[in-house]
């Protein structure tokens, strides 16, 4: 699918047309205008669940395949300090440039993935991590969106 086409403004989310996922348009970089742990990163997404933004109660932090169907090299993004990230310009620029998974099952472990390099890091503390939560949530069979604002 055309990366051009692929994803698309939907009010305050970007809509994946290949993936059927709703991603917030700004991260809490964008919105809290600072870096975030693993609990600020979950609250800030229950948060979202809690308030229904945009309608919707199943938000949540995204799993590590997720956070990578966002990355492609062609991708032209700004983060906060104006350096490129490889996401669509669909999203708000000034965010951060790592974002925080869910936890992985199983283990007190999550992983961040880097926007500018295309990485993964699964790094040793919950709550020493310094990155942005990106909130996403799938689409459900059946749903409808407009584009809209």
């Amino acid at each position: 699918m055309d990366l051009k086409k692929r994803f698309i403004k939907v009010k305050e989310s970007v809509v994946d047309l290949e993936t059927q996922l709703m991603w917030k348009h700004t991260d809490s970089m964008n919105d809290l205008k600072k870096w975030v742990n693993f609990q600020d990163s979950a609250d800030y997404a229950r948060e979202l669940r809690e308030n229904k933004f945009l309608g919707f109660d199943n938000w949540r932090l995204p799993t590590k395949e997720e956070m990578a169907t966002l990355y492609d090299e062609s991708l032209v993004n700004t983060d906060r300090f104006d350096k490129t990230i490889h996401i669509s310009d669909c999203f708000a620029p000034g965010g951060g440039f790592t974002m925080i998974a869910g936890m992985v099952s199983g283990r007190f472990r999550t992983w961040v993935f880097d926007l500018r390099e295309g990485t993964f890091e699964q790094p040793e503390g919950l709550w020493t991590i310094t990155a942005a939560a990106r909130a996403v949530r799938t689409i459900g069979e059946g749903e409808s969106y407009s584009t809209e604002d």
